[in-house]
C-alpha cells in the first residue's frame, strides 16, 4: 500500500510510505528557501513522487495530519478574541486571520487544489487526528513491540499532549490535556519574552539557558504552571495566554514577576540567562511529571517521544535519567513535519498496508544528486573542482580540518528533519578552543552562546561521553567526560554537557570514513558538526549550496567526490 502524508501548516512537510518502509520525506522549506514555512508542500509532495517513480493518481491514500473542521472552530475563536482586543489585532491582525484562513481553505478543498497541480484526484483524502499522527510518527518506526507514548506540542486541534500506549501496530489513547494548557506554548511564550521569535527560536532559549540560574523557577511553577497530582498541569491564562495572542503581550502580573520583557537587539543580561533556566526547568519538571505518570500507568520499559517540545534535547536526556523508561526514542523530525509521516504510517497501519514495521535508523530521506548536477552548479559559479576516489576525499578533507579549515560538507541524500547528520553539514576541528566564536561570528551570523554539537564513532563515544548511548538524530545530551573536556573543547557547552551525534557502521558510511580519518590524523574520532546554511533552511541542492559557500568565509566546499576550493585558493 502506497500512501502519501502532508501537512500545510507550520514546518509543512511531505512523506511516502509503502508497506510501512519510507520511500522519502522532505520539508517544504528546503526547496522554497523560507525557514518553517506554512504552504501547501507541491515541492515536497513532488519530490517523494518522482522518488518512488509514480504520480499522484497511482497512490493508494492521501494522509493529513489535521482535522480541518476541528482547526476552523479554533479559527473562529481566534478571530472572536482579536475583536475583543484592539491591542492584539493590531499586533497579530491581518495577516494572521489571512494564515489562519488560507490553511483551513487549502485543507477545506484540498482535492480540487491538488487537481490544479497534480491532475484529477480519485480518492478522497483522508484527515486524521494531530496528536495521533504524532504518536504514529515515532511509534511506527521505533524498535519497540510496546512502549509508552508522550506527544506534547503547541497545539494540535483542541489539546496540547497525548499520553498513550503503543503495542504492535496499535495505538491506543490513555489521556488528552485540553487547550489553553500548554507546555509547548509555555515555552513558546518565554521565548517571545526574552526577545526571540516564538515557534521558531526555542532552541536559542535552550542554549542560553546553561548560562543562567532557575531563580524564576519557584515563582513560575507556583503562578504560571503549577503541576496536578493527577499527572497533569494547568496553564494560569490570566498571566500568560499565548495560546491566543503569539506576539508580545504579557500581562502586568507577569512583568512584576519576572521583570520587563526584552526587546528584540538588547543586551542579554544575568536575568534574562535566568529567566531562561527558569522556563527550562520547569519544561523539564512538568515532562518528568507526565512521564513518570505514563509509566506508573503503563509500566512499559519503553517510550516513544514526538510533537515539537521532544526537539529540546536536554529534557529528553532528563527522562531518560529520571523517568523510569530504559530506552526512549525519538524520529529526526519530531515536530510538526513529523506529522506528516506519522499520517501516512498510521493510516496505512489502520488499514493492513503495513506488513512489516520498519525502524527508522537513518534520517537520509530527501533528494541526492548526482555528480553531474553537482558540476552544473560549480560551472555556473565558476568554480573548480577536483574529483577525488572516496579514501583520498576524506583524507584530504580530513587534513584540512586538522589544519583549523572549515569544510562544507554535501552528500547523498537530504536528512529527514532539522538536524544536520552528515549529509549536509559544516565541519569543524573540535579541539581548538576557538572554533565555537570563529563560527559564530564569521558563518553562522550568530549569538555567541550557541553551542554546537559533536559527531563521533558510536563505539568510541564512551571515551568520551557518559552516557555513551546511541543518538543517531542528534536528539539527546550527554555529559562530557573530564578527561574530554579539554580534547575536544569547541563541542563542549557550558555546563559541561553536549548534544551528541554517534555514527554507526551502517547508516552513513562516507561521512564515517572522515571521522577515522580524522582519528587517525589527529587521535580523535570527533568533529564539530553543524548544519549547512547561514540564517536559511538547510541547503538541498547543489546551487544551494554553492551559493551558500561564496558567501561565508569557509575554505573548502565537498560535493560528493568534488573538492572545492575558493577561486584564490584554487588557482595556487
Amino acid at each position: 500500500m502506497l500512501v502519501l502524508g502532508f501537512s500545510n501548516m507550520r514546518d509543512a512537510a511531505a512523506a511516502l510510505v509503502q508497506g510501512g518502509r519510507i520511500v522519502a520525506a522532505a520539508e517544504e522549506e528546503r526547496f522554497v528557501r523560507i525557514k518553517h514555512v506554512t504552504a501547501l508542500p507541491l515541492h515536497a509532495i513532488r519530490y517523494c513522487l518522482r522518488e518512488a517513480g509514480v504520480r499522484l493518481d497511482e497512490v493508494d491514500a492521501i494522509a493529513v495530519p489535521w482535522k480541518y473542521w476541528v482547526l476552523g472552530r479554533r479559527a473562529v475563536l481566534a478571530l472572536g478574541a482579536m475583536l475583543r482586543s484592539p491591542q492584539l489585532f493590531r499586533v497579530k491582525g491581518r495577516r494572521s486571520l489571512e494564515r489562519l484562513g488560507q490553511e483551513w481553505a487549502e485543507l477545506a478543498f484540498l482535492r480540487s487544489r491538488l487537481g490544479r497541480d497534480f491532475g484529477a484526484i480519485h480518492r478522497r483524502p483522508v484527515f486524521l487526528d494531530h496528536h495521533l499522527c504524532h504518536a504514529a510518527s515515532a511509534f511506527l518506526v521505533s524498535p519497540f513491540e510496546r512502549a509508552a507514548i508522550l506527544v506534547v506540542d503547541g497545539a494540535s486541534e483542541a489539546h496540547t499532549a497525548l499520553l498513550a500506549v503503543g503495542e504492535g501496530r496499535d495505538i491506543r489513547v490513555l489521556k488528552r490535556i485540553p487547550l489553553p494548557h500548554s507546555l509547548g506554548q509555555f515555552y513558546a511564550a518565554v521565548t517571545s519574552f526574552l526577545g526571540f521569535r516564538p515557534d521558531s527560536d526555542e532552541y536559542i532559549v535552550m542554549g542560553l539557558a546553561a548560562y543562567g540560574e532557575p531563580t524564576f523557577a519557584s515563582a513560575l511553577r507556583t503562578h504560571v504552571l503549577p503541576l496536578r497530582p493527577d499527572g497533569e498541569f494547568r496553564l494560569n491564562t490570566e498571566l500568560l495566554d499565548f495560546h491566543l495572542a503569539r506576539v508580545r503581550i504579557f500581562s502586568p502580573e507577569l512583568i512584576r514577576l519576572l521583570g520587563p520583557n526584552r526587546q528584540p537587539g538588547d543586551e542579554i543580561t544575568q536575568r534574562h540567562r535566568d529567566i531562561a533556566a527558569s522556563a527550562q526547568r520547569v519544561l523539564e519538571d512538568t515532562l518528568l511529571h507526565l512521564a513518570r505518570s505514563l509509566h506508573a500507568r503503563t509500566r512499559a520499559e519503553s517510550l516513544c517521544l514526538a510533537g515539537g517540545v521532544a526537539y529540546n534535547c536536554v529534557a529528553n536526556s532528563r527522562l531518560l535519567r529520571e523517568a523510569g523508561f530504559r530506552r526512549i526514542y525519538v524520529q529526526p523530525a519530531a515536530g510538526d513535519s513529523g506529522a506528516a509521516l506519522g499520517a501516512a504510517l498510521w493510516w496505512a497501519s489502520r488499514c493492513g498496508g503495513m506488513p512489516d514495521r520498519e525502524v527508522l535508523r537513518s534520517a537520509y530521506l530527501g533528494p541526492a544528486f548526482d555528480e553531474q548536477e553537482c558540476r552544473r552548479a560549480l560551472d555556473r559559479a565558476g568554480l573548480v573542482a577536483a574529483a577525488l576516489p572516496e579514501e583520498e576525499l576524506c583524507a584530504r578533507a580530513a587534513e584540512e580540518l586538522a589544519r583549523g579549515r572549515l569544510v562544507f560538507w554535501f552528500q547523498g541524500r537530504m536528512e529527514w528533519g532539522p538536524r544536520a547528520l552528515g549529509n549536509r553539514s559544516l565541519l569543524a576541528d573540535p579541539r581548538r578552543e576557538d572554533m565555537r566564536e570563529l563560527i559564530n561570528a564569521r558563518v553562522k551570523l550568530r549569538e555567541w552562546f550557541r553551542p554546537f554539537a559533536p559527531s563521533v564513532l558510536e563505539e568510541r563515544a564512551g571515551d568520551y561521553f557518559d552516557p555513551p548511548s546511541p543518538s543517531p538524530f542528534m536528539l539527546f545530551t550527554a555529559r562530557v567526560l573530564p578527561a574530554a573536556k579539554g580534547l575536544i573543547p569547541a563541542v563542549t557547552h557550558v555546563d559541561g554537557t553536549a548534544r551528541v551525534h554517534t555514527v554507526d557502521r551502517e547508516s552513513n558510511p562516507r561521512f564515517r570514513k572522515l571521522l577515522e580519518a580524522f582519528e587517525r590524523r589527529t587521535g580523535v574520532p570527533v568533529l564539530l558538526n553543524t548544519s549547512f546554511n547561514v540564517n536559511e533552511p538547510i541547503v538541498c541542492t547543489p546551487d544551494d549550496a554553492v551559493h551558500c559557500f561564496l558567501r561565508t568565509d569557509v575554505d573548502w566546499l565537498v560535493l560528493g567526490d568534488l573538492l572545492v576550493g575558493r577561486p584564490v585558493a584554487a588557482s595556487q
